[in-house]
């Protein structure tokens, strides 16, 4: 099992969670949203070589937090530290979080990341989140992911309606679902229609717990997503499993 998107920096104690999740899994990788998290990660990335990867994004809500020269600093460092990541990421938009005044900056500071990421030649994370029964968000991040003609793009925590799921699959997208799926009646509609050979399963941990809304969620448990996936195909855990191990694999370069 590989969970392609979870946030060690958030979990307490991540050195002994990393020791548990050896025990279980074939890997994780950790996805920066903040930049100020980024030599915590690397650190401990350093100290499981093989075992923890690190993907280095800005999360769309925290870029108003940074100046424009704090920025670029940071996608210097990110091409500086190309050799020690495998994705470009989270980055994206979303619009619960960030207001109508800061979402043409968070666009363009998405676009950069794009163009970054097709500049090393690393697979793209993508945070979407609509407004509640909109889905302008998600449409939104699609239109720049194709007027920028991005590239091995990951849809993080996907989250669209079937349009979106379509166009997507048709872009040959990555389509991610996180362990919300366990309660999510729409995330299970939506995975009964992406095939294996374009999903990824993450956790997005430590939120997104299958049954509790405490921050408990740990990587190890994409497992239970492979159930609820492997429920909806009719096909075993294991193939679940198998088959998104490979995905995450070929898409990150994880060997």
């Amino acid at each position: 099992m590989i969970d392609i998107h979870c946030h060690l920096e958030y979990m307490k104690d991540p050195e002994s969670i990393v020791a548990e999740a050896r025990q279980k899994m074939k890997a994780v990788i950790s996805s920066v949203a903040d930049m100020k998290d980024k030599d915590k990660i690397l650190e401990l990335q350093e100290k499981n070589k093989g075992f923890v990867f690190v993907s280095l994004g800005l999360h769309p809500e925290r870029v108003g937090k940074y100046s424009d020269d704090e920025i670029n600093k940071y996608l210097d460092f990110i091409k500086s530290n190309k050799e020690k990541i495998v994705g470009i990421g989270e980055c994206g938009l979303d619009y619960t979080q960030v207001p109508d005044d800061k979402k043409k900056r968070a666009e363009d500071v998405f676009i950069r990341f794009i163009k970054l990421a097709k500049e090393m030649k690393k697979p793209l994370v993508i945070h979407s989140r609509n407004e509640p029964g909109s889905s302008t968000c998600i449409d939104n991040v699609l239109k720049l992911l194709s007027d920028n003609n991005a590239e091995s793009v990951v849809l993080h925590c996907f989250s669209g309606n079937e349009s979106n799921l379509n166009y997507a699959l048709e872009q040959n997208y990555w389509v991610s679902f996180a362990t919300i799926i366990c309660k999510s009646e729409k995330h299970q509609r939506l995975a009964g229609k992406t095939p294996l050979e374009s999903m990824l399963l993450e956790t997005d941990s430590p939120w997104l717990h299958p049954t509790s809304r405490e921050m408990i969620n740990r990587p190890w448990m994409i497992a239970e997503s492979a159930k609820v996936i492997a429920a909806i195909k009719n096909i075993t855990r294991n193939e679940v499993i198998d088959k998104t191990t490979e995905n995450a694999k070929n898409v990150f370069k994880i060997v």
